[in-house]
């Protein structure tokens, strides 16, 4: 290894709201592969505060952060709409790249986003850091291992209430600069990882609505969804409910995977859950070691298995996934294309919106963005 690939990377931030300070500048402070190096806003009082608070260089012009910041990497998290002029601008610099989710507003800035930072040779992660929960992680391994059998169904709730994160402003709700507010700021991540436990989509149909709050924004979102490979899907959420919502359920025919990451309730108490009627002897380690039998001399014969993997943060496991992709100059583990994938759902609610019916997937290359109006 050179010395060039022993030291930190060093990560400009783009972008100076709530996300930064809650997760991505402290995130990059504690990790020994990446230190903070710069930040760019075009408020420059709020770069220096993140400035201020975890180090690194206060810019209010992007190029010149780019060209004089001393960066190798950026971590882009403005309004979704100013994705795409990051993540470009960064690419024409030769800088590595972590986009918070969604990559684009459309699919069509999506691919040109994808195009140039294969063009320039960097790296290009997307950041759905849900992925990196231990519990998804174990689920993922149990299911690529075939132990659930066929998926032939799932289903996922992420809701919010609108005042539960502390955003700095409420730019999410702005469709024109944020492109949606339930569906493309919390279910998205649901969409991200159905595609990454069940497979690619083939169709999605859509209803969302305007319920409760007081910009008229999708609040209220169900989708249903066919997938390439059989099975079916149902993805909600909301945006004025008090309570954080989530649960992910895989079903399978030989059985049955409950996900919880981000909360537990009396509904979703368990971060992972397997039911199987599979012996002890046919359970991988991760189940036979969480198995707690009524007594010492008892074995498992079916049933429930829960597994409470130790709680560590997903941003600095993306983190570290995405500085050792650049060390050793692969793809990303969440790609490009894999926000991509995830923003053609999202644009093919809005065209079955406007249809009524069910739109197959994927969609062409010039399919049309049309956000929704809402009463």
């Amino acid at each position: 290894m050179s010395k060039s690939e022993e030291r930190p990377v060093r990560i400009g931030l783009v972008g100076a709201g709530a996300i930064m300070r809650l997760s991505h500048g402290p995130v990059i402070t504690r990790s020994p592969d990446a230190e903070l190096a710069a930040v760019f806003d075009r408020d420059l009082g709020r770069a220096e505060a993140i400035a201020d608070e975890f180090g690194g260089r206060a810019f209010d012009d992007l190029e010149a952060m780019l060209d004089k910041g001393g960066v190798d990497a950026v971590v882009v998290a403005t309004p979704n709409r100013f994705h795409g002029e990051g993540v470009i601008a960064a690419a024409a610099h030769g800088k590595h790249v972590l986009c918070e989710k969604p990559l684009a507003l459309d699919i069509a800035e999506s691919r040109r986003m994808v195009e140039a930072c294969e063009a320039a040779g960097v790296v290009l992660q997307v950041g759905f850091n849900q992925r990196f929960w231990g519990q998804v992680q174990i689920a993922k391994a149990l299911v690529d291992a075939g132990f659930i059998g066929k998926i032939h169904q799932m289903r996922s709730i992420y809701s919010e209430k609108s005042t539960a994160y502390p955003a700095a402003t409420r730019y999410r709700y702005d469709l024109a600069q944020s492109g949606g507010a339930t569906i493309i700021d919390l279910t998205i991540h649901r969409i991200d990882l159905a595609r990454h436990l069940v497979g690619d989509f083939a169709g999605v149909f859509a209803e969302l609505a305007h319920s409760e709050m007081a910009e008229a924004v999708d609040d209220n979102v169900w989708l249903l969804t066919r997938f390439a490979g059989g099975a079916r899907g149902c993805l909600s959420g909301n945006r004025y409910s008090p309570n954080i919502g989530d649960g992910t359920d895989l079903y399978g025919t030989e059985g049955t995977i409950h996900i919880a990451s981000e909360t537990l309730n009396p509904f979703n108490a368990a971060p992972l859950a397997v039911y199987t009627e599979k012996s002890a002897r046919d359970l991988p380690d991760v189940l036979r070691e969480a198995h707690y039998p009524d007594a010492w001399w008892k074995g498992f014969d079916g049933g429930w298995i829960t597994v409470k993997p130790p709680r560590r943060s997903p941003y600095e496991a993306q983190l570290k996934s995405f500085c050792d992709a650049i060390r050793a100059g692969r793809p990303a583990d969440i790609t490009g294309l894999d926000g991509l994938k995830a923003q053609e759902v999202v644009q093919a609610a809005y065209l079955s919106m406007r249809s009524g019916g069910w739109v197959d997937l994927p969609l062409a290359a010039d399919a049309p963005f049309i956000v929704p109006t809402y009463a």
